[in-house]
């Protein structure tokens, strides 16, 4: 096996089983954490530090891996960019109100449920696109485009939320954690990236570029555990509001693949652009929300965040299992879609496809 395929076998299998891995976590850290609360009431500036660690681990692979080359083209598909936008910071943040009104009775908890939806797609999304054999060109500018619009929205309209609803916000505290574990780990990543690209070239580069994911998502494995480890013994007291995460979670991801998907189809959107559509406005990046809650606020907020990827892969991997159904919706004949270049075209798996 070539080293490019074990870097995407391993990628794969975590992208896969990442619900998995991240109960994992979850599991083994609320129960070291809990039933060794002394060892982590007394060693809580070490666990800080290991938050931090885990916080550069998954967030600067993320930012070399960002593309921004195709903004020029996300802004000439503007109707796909302008639902993607919506979803991300209307539909989203409105969801979260409603949902964590509706399930979640601790106000930190709903806060944290505002973050996880207020922060857009990660780059995750694409990979999701590709395997749905969506238009991944428009995926990619769709993701970098939404990510630099977070920047500065997150911190407005989590204010608002936090003036709303009475919960301390500190804007100045969010602007600089922002800077702290975006724009400077930004700012390093594209040099890094366009200095890879030169030194490797596109070719190697590609190779090499499962790594990226890869570590963004055992980051995310390190983090997760390290919040509920040493905040085990506040997370079971207040367990019930965590379930409470959970039933808004099933019920944001499976009304917003309904609404997105009849969405499209009735704007006459294909198929191919409509899974570029779909994936960057469901898919959160749960990570850097993770890293923003984690770092500004309260271990209470990042709860939320923390456990949304075990149910965000269980409905983006069950609409990916529909993919020959939802094709079909769109119109697309055969059982299965493939695409070739820039032209998109269909088969049969069994040969009867037109």
């Amino acid at each position: 096996m070539s080293e490019t395929n074990r870097l995407l076998k391993i990628r794969d299998h975590l992208d896969k089983f990442l619900g998995v891995y991240v109960g994992i976590a979850i599991i083994i850290g609320l129960l070291a954490g809990y039933y060794d609360f002394k060892w982590v009431a007394l060693n809580s500036s070490t666990i800080k530090t290991l938050e931090l660690a885990a916080i550069i681990i998954m967030i600067f692979p993320m930012m070399v891996m960002m593309n921004f080359r195709g903004l020029g083209k996300a802004l000439k598909n503007w109707k796909l960019l302008t639902i993607v936008l919506l979803m991300n910071f209307v539909w989203g943040p409105v969801m979260a109100i409603l949902l964590g009104d509706l399930f979640i009775h601790n106000s930190l908890l709903r806060l944290g449920l505002f973050l996880a939806w207020l922060v857009p797609c990660s780059s995750m999304s694409v990979g999701y696109v590709g395997l749905m054999r969506g238009n991944i060109e428009a995926s990619t500018a769709m993701v970098a485009i939404t990510f630099l619009i977070a920047i500065p929205l997150i911190p407005l309209l989590a204010g608002l939320y936090g003036a709303a609803y009475h919960v301390h916000v500190s804007v100045m505290l969010l602007v600089i954690t922002i800077i702290e574990i975006i724009i400077i780990p930004l700012i390093v990543g594209i040099p890094t990236h366009e200095g890879l690209l030169r030194k490797m070239g596109q070719k190697r580069f590609k190779e090499i570029s499962p790594i990226f994911p890869t570590v963004t998502m055992l980051g995310m494995f390190m983090i997760i555990f390290v919040i509920f480890f040493g905040d085990s013994k506040m997370i079971v007291t207040h367990l019930q509001a965590v379930f409470g995460v959970f039933y808004a979670a099933i019920a944001f991801g499976t009304i917003s693949l309904i609404f997105l998907t009849v969405l499209f189809r009735g704007l006459k959107f294909d198929y191919w652009d409509s899974m570029a559509g779909v994936f960057p406005s469901i898919g959160k990046n749960e990570g850097t929300a993770i890293a923003i809650a984690a770092t500004a606020f309260s271990p209470m907020v990042a709860i939320a965040p923390a456990t949304l990827p075990v149910f965000q892969v269980i409905f983006l991997i069950t609409y990916i299992k529909l993919r020959p159904r939802i094709a079909h919706y769109y119109g697309v004949k055969g059982r299965d879609v493939t695409f070739k270049e820039d032209m998109y075209v269909t088969h049969s798996t069994a040969g009867g496809g037109k």
